[in-house]
């Protein structure tokens, strides 16, 4: 449970940092720090599903019955990356769309 649970978080945290760097960078898809840290971390979690029957990248997350291995915090790491910018990128579109102009 301890070795799911620090990769849960290295995916949160990695997420939430991205969609508050792209937050600053693009305010028109800012919903604010604190919601676009909280959609960042919510999209590194949901990648991880996906990510892990891509072929080529499932090997980079692992499993978790061989304990934590540096391939996995990348692995982990890039997931939370590239999920934290999908769905704040989204959630930016909607913004938009919310908007109106």
């Amino acid at each position: 449970m301890a070795v799911s649970g620090l990769v849960m978080i290295i995916e949160f945290v990695f997420g939430a940092a991205t969609a508050m760097i792209l937050g600053r960078s693009v305010r028109s898809f800012s919903w604010g720090r604190y919601p676009d840290g909280l959609i960042g971390g919510i999209g590194g979690l949901l990648f991880t599903w996906p990510s892990s029957r891509i072929p080529g990248v499932g090997r980079l997350i692992g499993h978790h019955a061989d304990g934590v291995t540096p391939t996995m915090m990348v692995g982990a790491a890039i997931a939370g990356l590239v999920g934290g910018f999908v769905l704040i990128i989204l959630a930016g579109f909607v913004k938009f769309l919310l908007k109106g102009d």
